[in-house]
């Protein structure tokens, strides 16, 4: 089971506008970018990932 969402956001054949909650789609034009549709290809370049924990001062061991 993929991690990601299968929308717009994440779509190869989507592009980010002006509006930051709309796309523009090669296929169906502008549309929301939580929109889904059949022809969804995942490009992974669009994903942003997760920023990791910062462990706190008394989980870091001192040598």
């Amino acid at each position: 089971m993929p991690e990601y969402e299968k929308i717009c956001l994440y779509c190869e054949h989507a592009a980010q506008t002006y509006e930051p909650d709309l796309m523009s789609c090669e296929l169906k034009g502008v549309v929301n970018s939580g929109f889904v549709c059949r022809k969804f290809v995942y490009d992974p370049l669009k994903r942003i990932p997760r920023v990791p924990k910062k462990l706190a001062e008394e989980d870091v061991v001192k040598i």
